[in-house]
């Protein structure tokens, strides 16, 4: 089993990435299972339109696709407690994802507060995405972090490293996914871990389809490279990054 925990689906800038499109990609690379999130919510708030992808992807995928719902401020305005977005007719939605780029939220503001509370009273996890801008820090979210300690809390990328790695140090509901992560970043994450006992919260991920923009040869190559050197450096935590780690997470969320 190989699971990713970071795949889109739906619309992204001028392309629309369909189910079939993204498990023929998943499928070349060898990767068996993962979690989703949808871009389309970035131009529609649409529930019906939204669910209609899910349900599309989990009769496919036959239920090996985990959703979790990407969140903007339109569907909170449309549904504050997000009742509107949970149906589970297209498999039950195992998180919230917060992009911190895409659209402002402050670390420790009121609307970010509120996605933590509906996690923390539905079970789910909360997806935030990090990277090298003052907007999206790892350590920016600290504060709301320590505020929830029951919500788990996945720092999508690991960005900046250090900062990641002390989230995890210091904040033990966060979990880090390996998208888009130098492979230099990977190695000081894993020795870190093994020293300090985090390998337990080390989740793979490719950010399919979104590095295909980026490359000119085919994305499932490159897929399945990126694969073969994380798992030469992962070493004996291979097993727990590779899919361990995911299914005690979707365990823990899904009680």
């Amino acid at each position: 089993m190989l699971f990713d925990f970071h795949v889109h689906m739906g619309q992204y800038f001028d392309d629309y990435y369909t189910p079939p499109r993204i498990l023929r990609t998943l499928r070349l690379a060898g990767i068996t299972h993962f979690a989703y999130s949808s871009t389309s919510t970035v131009v529609t708030d649409d529930p019906d339109f939204l669910l209609e992808e899910r349900v599309a992807m989990h009769e496919l995928s036959e239920g090996r696709a985990k959703p979790i719902l990407w969140v903007t401020h339109d569907m909170l305005k449309r549904s504050p407690n997000l009742s509107l977005y949970m149906n589970d007719a297209g498999g039950k939605i195992c998180g919230l994802k917060i992009h911190g780029v895409s659209e402002s939220w402050l670390p420790n503001g009121r609307e970010l507060q509120r996605i933590f509370k509906i996690a923390q009273e539905r079970g789910l996890f909360v997806k935030l995405h990090t990277g090298e801008r003052e907007e999206c820090e790892a350590g920016m979210y600290r504060e709301i972090c320590t505020k929830f300690p029951d919500v788990r809390v996945v720092l999508a990328h690991g960005r900046p490293i250090l900062q990641a790695i002390d989230m995890l140090r210091y904040c033990p509901n966060t979990f880090v996914d390996t998208s888009f992560m130098p492979h230099s970043h990977f190695q000081l994450l894993i020795n870190v871990a093994q020293q300090e006992g985090f390998t337990d919260r080390i989740l793979f991920g490719t950010d399919t389809p979104i590095p295909g923009r980026h490359l000119k040869s085919s994305l499932p190559r490159h897929l399945r490279s990126r694969i073969d050197q994380t798992r030469r450096i992962a070493g004996e935590d291979w097993k727990k990054i590779s899919w361990k780690n995911a299914k005690n997470l979707l365990t823990f969320v899904s009680k």
